[in-house]
């Protein structure tokens, strides 16, 4: 029974994947990559179906790197969305569901710690959602390269700056769960999730035009990013992803990126999300099932 932790995860991922909401997500992820392979599939085609002087014309206008751009980031919030609603509710219930259903005291009468079970269950929509990511992510990316050939800024940048978005989403879930309903919990965080990212997209395009906003909108906009950092880590998976030769315009900036993310502001999502955690923890051990 040593090995107690690896099993109540390899357990609680087993308990995740037989979720109808995992299931739903997993459906859905393979509609919406079918849907975009369509959609850019067919406006590959349309470009190849113009007259030569049209279409000499448009590349260029628009080489196969602003096309590969302006598909990435038009799929981009789709693809976050819906992982974002999955991480939500998966991370909303884990522990509340173990707890409820009277299954956490024979966990906590094994021999490991309570910090062990808290983790290994925990830890679980945290896995689950990153995979259903790298799936989403992933598939954007091969099934854009194929279509207009373009060669991203930084994938090693695109899996880490995912890793702060999710654990973000997920240690602000995970302790919330603890604290109020789970209904209430993933409303609560909804919302956050919202803010940060319509704060995130005012911050990219404050970015292009530096002191022309009103400081009290700049100051709002600064408190909002750090009190959830949340969208800086998916603003780092849409700039790693998207192509190195294409620019990024204030028309897009909104859903995009006007620069490199900072890894400061990675890193400070790591610590806020650890923080997060251990008041989670301080509160699980004080429980008493």
């Amino acid at each position: 029974m040593r090995n107690g932790g690896p099993i109540l995860f390899l357990n609680s991922i087993e308990q995740l994947l037989r979720r109808k909401i995992v299931l739903t997500a997993v459906i859905a992820t393979v509609a919406f990559l079918g849907l975009y392979w369509w959609g850019v599939s067919a406006a590959s085609s349309a470009d190849l179906s113009m007259g030569h002087a049209d279409a000499d014309m448009a590349v260029a206008m628009l080489g196969p790197e602003d096309a590969a751009l302006a598909a990435i980031l038009t799929a981009g919030p789709l693809a976050a969305t819906l992982v974002t609603a999955l991480i939500i509710v998966i991370g909303s219930t884990m522990l509340p569901e173990e707890i409820g259903q009277g299954r956490m005291p024979f966990w906590l009468s094994l021999p490991q710690t309570r910090l062990k079970v808290y983790l290994s269950i925990g830890l679980a929509p945290l896995a689950v959602s990153y995979a259903l990511s790298l799936i989403l992510f992933g598939g954007i990316f091969a099934i854009t390269s194929i279509y207009f050939p373009f060669t991203a800024r930084n994938i090693p940048f695109v899996l880490v700056s995912m890793l702060a978005w999710l654990t973000v989403m997920w240690a602000a879930v995970m302790l919330l769960s603890l604290v109020v309903k789970k209904i209430a919990s993933m409303l609560i965080v909804f919302f956050l999730a919202s803010v940060a990212s319509l704060f995130g997209g005012l911050y990219e395009i404050m970015q292009l035009f530096p002191g022309d906003a009103p400081k009290a909108l700049e100051t709002i906009t600064h408190t909002i990013i750090y009190v959830f950092p949340a969208d800086r880590g998916y603003r780092g998976v849409i700039y790693g992803l998207i192509p190195a030769d294409a620019v990024i315009t204030e028309n897009l900036a909104f859903f995009g990126v006007t620069a490199s993310v900072p890894s400061i502001h990675l890193v400070y999502a790591f610590i806020w999300s650890l923080v997060l955690l251990s008041i989670g923890y301080w509160r699980f051990r004080r429980m008493d099932f």
